[in-house]
């Protein structure tokens, strides 16, 4: 450790957190001791970059703060449905439901906080609190089986594979506006050293509908409100999307210049846990 830190213009102290920064294992108590007397000593092997550790170092750079990987909190925090899978939330989830409710409403009732550092969830007001429960569920299952789920570290770089809510994507790009909300870190689970990304959102179904005062509603509901008269002349009805209810867990390539995504859709509320 004293050459290695001579050779790069810094303390052994330094050099030590330096490897403990980077995962890089150092010899044992006495293995220097052991080699001269002619004894084994063997060389722990240098261990698979995991997430959270940086790439490399160079003298005179910060060292990287190590955030640990997520554990469950010490404190039991409030449920936010009744149909929660477990008692207590994951990391990821914590104080996200609380944002999600206070952000605005845009087409069919999606949600769009102001924040974007969150969990992957993008739902409709009224699918807020069983979204919640399904995906704290996956998480943990996730956790339990030894996969750790997180935001994206910030020292590498992953994209956010765009989400198309509508239950049968066509050919044409869906281009709506506003547009969906997406978090600025995706949310990763890590599979070894392989990350995977995850995306849990509402799907939508386009319907035949028609104007009335100032929303859409699909032509059985439009009938409640149908004039005495009849529908004027000037009234017409259009193809509109509308949320289902039903949701699509997304898995994805989060690596710059790859592209690969698989998704499982709800056929009937509920079917997806």
């Amino acid at each position: 450790m004293l050459r290695v830190a001579e050779r790069f213009g810094v303390s052994s102290t330094l050099m030590a957190q330096v490897c403990r920064s980077l995962d890089v294992p150092r010899p044992s108590r006495g293995h220097w001791a052991k080699l001269s007397h002619g004894k084994h000593s063997p060389q722990p092997p240098l261990p698979p970059i995991g997430p959270g550790v940086p790439l490399g170092w160079r003298p005179g750079e910060k060292l990287a703060s190590r955030s640990p990987l997520p554990k469950p909190p010490v404190r039991r925090p409030r449920r936010i449905a009744q149909e929660g899978p477990g008692d207590r939330l994951h990391p990821v989830l914590v104080g996200a439901a609380e944002v999600f409710a206070s952000g605005r409403l845009i087409e069919q009732d999606f949600l769009k906080p102001g924040k974007r550092q969150l969990a992957d969830v993008v739902v409709s007001k009224g699918m807020l609190g069983a979204a919640f429960a399904v995906f704290n569920e996956l998480l943990h299952g996730l956790e339990q089986a030894g996969y750790p789920v997180m935001l994206a570290p910030k020292d590498r770089t992953y994209w956010r594979s765009a989400v198309d809510e509508r239950e049968s994507p066509g050919k044409l790009v869906n281009r709506r506006h506003p547009a969906l909300w997406s978090p600025s870190r995706p949310t990763l689970v890590f599979v070894g050293t392989v990350a995977i990304g995850l995306t849990l959102a509402e799907l939508t179904e386009t319907k035949e509908a028609r104007r009335v005062g100032d929303q859409y509603l699909p032509l059985d509901q439009a009938e409640k409100y149908r004039p005495r008269s009849g529908w004027p002349q000037w009234s017409w009805t259009i193809q509109h999307a509308f949320a289902t209810g039903r949701l699509c867990l997304q898995v994805y390539s989060p690596y710059p210049g790859t592209h690969w995504i698989h998704r499982w859709v709800e056929r009937k509320p509920g079917e997806l846990r």
